[in-house]
């Protein structure tokens, strides 16, 4: 059949499956199911795949329901295919935690087919949604005021989830099942107004195909395809600005450069912040337009430490030179800790995972001291007592900094350098049993600076990580 052939190109154009492939098929006993099931099972010798049936009855429809699972038992026996057929008590489940029914039965739903895969060795699973599915959900997201990336709908290839049907309209699988007299059952729920769905099925969808366009359900799939390859584009682009705007971080935190992200297109930083906070919360979802807009104002604000909460437990923080995504209360605990500096040699600090490597410079020109990056320091030897030791900072530690003659408290230098508050503890702090003489990564003390006079020169170089030296 035409159809047939329709679904085959669409599964090789966009490479749902490879040969030897074991393929999990949805089976709901709804028409959509039972079509791509019999489809499938068609296509399975010129694919080179296997199939195996997965049904779960999540109690919502008592006996009705009851009846489904016997129906999809007896439909997958006719087909001679292995199937499981499970029941997990949804309304429970839902309740527990405070979900609405749709939200609570398709996490349930997936984790269950994720969970069938995995047992049965499958590597691919088939859902059954299609085009008239696609435009439903493209109305719903912009309805619900969403930008491209709800308007590209429904993903054909998803991880492992494939849609074998998304191009074919709901009226083509009509004829398709009356053709071949195909037997399937009637989910009485889809035929509820409460659901925002079904109205949009039943009534808004017809309304502008009638009225307004008869193409309207083409023009959306269309509009879905547009936004869905400009929405790859973007995130390719936005991936590349995000690793250019992160910032080296301790713990669980991602600090993005204010520089970077004021000098980025406004469509650009609005997907690199969405992404980081993907990378810290670890989902697929995208954080919501008032939220993503909320950070977006902290950026441009002046005011230093303003915060606004994200949901999943993280905040955005505005800070002297970035934007901080972190957890709620975060607090890093490095310990205290002294080690005696090895010169020459690599002293590692496993309290903040930085080493310190010390070599000795003598004769020639020494390098000028500002000349260097902060993770690098040179000190008069000669100047320096025969022990030297690396500490974590000390509440009323004072400092000279390079460049000034008087003392200063630690703290008071950390502010005026726009060091933040939680990375202050993560500075290691090179000193004499008395005296600062250097605050890793920022400063070398004044006393201890390099002159005409030096011979001999005590170079530090401060890098992330354990030495491999």
């Amino acid at each position: 059949m035409e159809l047939i052939g329709m679904v085959y190109e669409y599964i090789e154009r966009c490479r749902m499956v490879e040969r030897g492939n074991k393929v999990v098929v949805a089976v709901s006993g709804g028409i959509d199911s039972v079509v791509m099931l019999d489809i499938l099972n068609q296509l399975s010798f010129k694919l080179g795949i296997s199939l195996h049936v997965a049904h779960l009855n999540h109690m919502f429809r008592g006996s009705e329901a009851e009846a489904d699972a016997c129906f999809v038992a007896e439909l997958a026996e006719r087909y001679h295919l292995p199937a499981t057929i499970e029941t997990f008590d949804v309304p429970a489940y839902q309740k527990a935690r405070r979900m609405s029914a749709q939200v609570a039965a398709r996490e349930v739903r997936y984790r269950f087919l994720r969970q069938v895969a995995e047992s049965a060795g499958a590597v691919k699973i088939a859902l059954a949604h299609q085009a008239d599915d696609q435009a439903e959900t493209i109305i719903i997201n912009f309805l619900r005021g969403s930008g491209p990336p709800g308007l590209k709908g429904i993903l054909p290839v998803r991880d492992y989830f494939i849609r074998p049907l998304l191009t074919v309209r709901r009226y083509e699988i009509e004829c398709y099942c009356a053709g071949l007299q195909l037997s399937f059952r009637q989910d009485s729920s889809n035929l509820k107004n409460v659901y925002l769905r079904n109205r949009v099925r039943m009534h808004l969808l017809p309304l502008l195909e009638n009225q307004y366009n008869p193409a309207m359900v083409a023009n959306l799939l269309r509009l879905g395809e547009i936004c869905r390859e400009e929405d790859e584009f973007l995130e390719e682009q936005a991936l590349k600005a995000f690793q250019t705007a992160a910032v080296a971080s301790v713990g669980q935190v991602i600090r993005l450069s204010l520089d970077h992200l004021l000098d980025m297109p406004l469509a650009i930083r609005r997907r690199v912040l969405r992404l980081g906070w993907r990378v810290l919360t670890g989902t697929k979802r995208d954080l919501s337009f008032q939220h993503t807009d909320a950070a977006l104002n902290l950026i441009c604000s002046n005011v230093v430490g303003s915060v606004i909460t994200l949901p999943a437990g993280f905040v955005a923080t505005r800070t002297y030179q970035t934007l901080d995504l972190s957890p709620v209360g975060r607090q890093l605990d490095y310990g205290q800790y002294v080690y005696p500096l090895k010169v020459p040699g690599a002293t590692y600090i496993p309290e903040i995972d930085r080493t310190i490597h010390a070599s000795l410079l003598s004769g020639g020109v020494l390098p000028e001291p500002r000349s260097l990056p902060v993770t690098e320091a040179v000190l008069d030897f000669e100047k320096l007592p025969q022990q030297l030791y690396v500490r974590k900072r000390l509440k009323g530690d004072v400092f000279y900094p390079y460049g000034q003659h008087s003392a200063m408290k630690l703290k008071d230098f950390l502010i005026k350098q726009r060091i933040k508050r939680e990375e202050r503890d993560s500075l290691p702090l090179v000193s004499t049993p008395k005296e600062i003489i250097w605050v890793g990564g920022v400063r070398i003390g004044e006393n201890w600076k390099v002159d005409n006079s030096t011979k001999k020169a005590l170079h530090l170089k401060l890098t992330r990580g354990a030495s491999h030296t």
